[in-house]
């Protein structure tokens, strides 16, 4: 890989571009090629106005700017500090003069991946490749890009590769984790997942991951512990509580989601999510006031949030505002109108008003779209007697003798 400039060994570029060449060694991505900082991590204020105003200073200088066209440390200050289009004018022109220029190839794909242009970035970083193929970078970057893509063989490929060329290299590690995950590979994602932990275990975002991925694999209890893990190393993983508020729900431990929505509640205080779901643990416990006030909450974040609709008119229904119930039902579907669970509470309130024709229409919907609720509904005792007659309804009237030749 090519050596950085070092601070204080820069006499051949002019005062500025010194300058920020720097700046840039001492607080940012470097002015050769670019070594990115961890996802999530961001500039301090201070240092960004520094960036900044130096990145200016080259552009206003007569001796600077004559250079800057085609300068990596100029371009690398211009994706510094977040100027990623015209990071990738500058390293353009370097590579129309010196097509064989590594870094500024390198440091081209990942402004192209910046400017969510990532079919570039993969070409880029495939060029790169061709001249260094023992580039673990390379391979990260472009198996980033291949993920953009939606492309995750490609980029398991990738990740994989930076892997074996780097045996430590923690974020391929935990990305190859993140894309197992995305494509259904669970059982894989948490063995990699193990893997981060067995180098880094202070990372909270691998142990949210983790217990995702237990969550579909139905070890709910062992996802808890993952999650607890990520809260405990990042309090403020609001992420880790929603999650594990979710599952706790799932195994009916109520009180203890309830905790964990108000405490998300309290970190993202315009989580809709976390409204309505602690709305429908307040309603199993059968506090329908607090459950209806959540709701609303939900609502006031996001006036189309159908699920909450829903769950709102199934509490008004429980408690006999059949009126109020029906209408969430009714604002629930104009929002979603292919919401399973809003067409099944809809036919049993039509149910119960005797409306039959309402019912089934909606039962019909709910058939068609949740094949699944056909068990539930014949439990019901509202819709058991409706989806009998929606089957007697499709068996076939008696032939009239005009259809056609006996």
């Amino acid at each position: 890989m090519t050596e950085h400039a070092q601070e204080g060994a820069c006499p051949e570029v002019p005062g500025s571009l010194a300058a920020l060449a720097m700046l840039l060694e001492q607080h940012a991505t470097g002015s050769g090629r670019i070594t990115p900082r961890p996802r999530g991590a961001r500039l301090s204020p201070d240092v960004r106005a520094m960036l900044e105003a130096a990145v200016t200073a080259v552009e206003d200088s007569p001796e600077g700017s004559a250079e800057a066209g085609d300068s990596l440390v100029y371009g690398n200050g211009c994706y510094a500090v977040g100027r990623h289009a015209d990071a990738s004018q500058v390293y353009l022109a370097i590579l129309e003069k010196e097509p064989s220029d590594a870094d500024a190839r390198f440091n081209l794909g990942l402004a192209y991946l910046r400017l969510k242009s990532p079919e570039d970035a993969v070409r880029e970083f495939t060029g790169v490749l061709v001249r260094e193929p023992f580039l673990s970078e390379a391979y990260y970057q472009r198996g980033n890009g291949h993920d953009d893509l939606g492309q995750l063989e490609r980029a398991l490929a990738d990740y994989g590769q930076a892997i074996e060329l780097d045996p430590g290299y923690v974020q391929a590690m935990y990305n190859r984790g993140i894309v197992l995950a995305q494509a259904g590979r669970h059982q894989e994602a948490v063995a990699q997942f193990d893997k981060v932990n067995a180098i880094r275990p202070d990372i909270s975002n691998t142990h949210l991951n983790r217990g995702a991925s237990l969550d579909e694999l139905g070890l709910h209890d062992e996802a808890i512990s993952s999650y607890t893990k990520a809260a405990g190393l990042n309090p403020e993983n609001a992420h880790a509580l929603f999650n594990r508020a979710r599952t706790n729900y799932y195994l009916g431990k109520l009180h203890d989601a309830l905790a964990d929505y108000s405490r998300v509640i309290g970190l993202t205080p315009d989580d809709a999510e976390a409204y309505n779901n602690r709305g429908l643990a307040y309603d199993a416990l059968r506090d329908y006031e607090k459950a209806v006030e959540d709701f609303d909450s939900a609502l006031e974040l996001r006036p189309s949030f159908a699920e909450a609709h829903s769950n709102r008119g199934a509490v008004l229904e429980v408690m006999d505002d059949l009126d109020g119930a029906l209408k969430e039902y009714k604002y629930s579907l104009e929002a979603d109108p292919d919401l399973a669970s809003a067409h099944y509470n809809a036919a049993r309130l039509y149910s119960r008003s005797g409306d039959v024709a309402a019912c089934l229409k909606h039962l019909d919907r709910v058939l068609e779209i949740a094949p699944q609720l056909a068990e539930d509904a014949a439990h019901d005792e509202h819709l058991g007697w409706a989806l009998e007659m929606r089957e007697m309804r499709e068996v076939r009237e008696p032939d009239d003798g005009q259809g056609g030749e006996g």
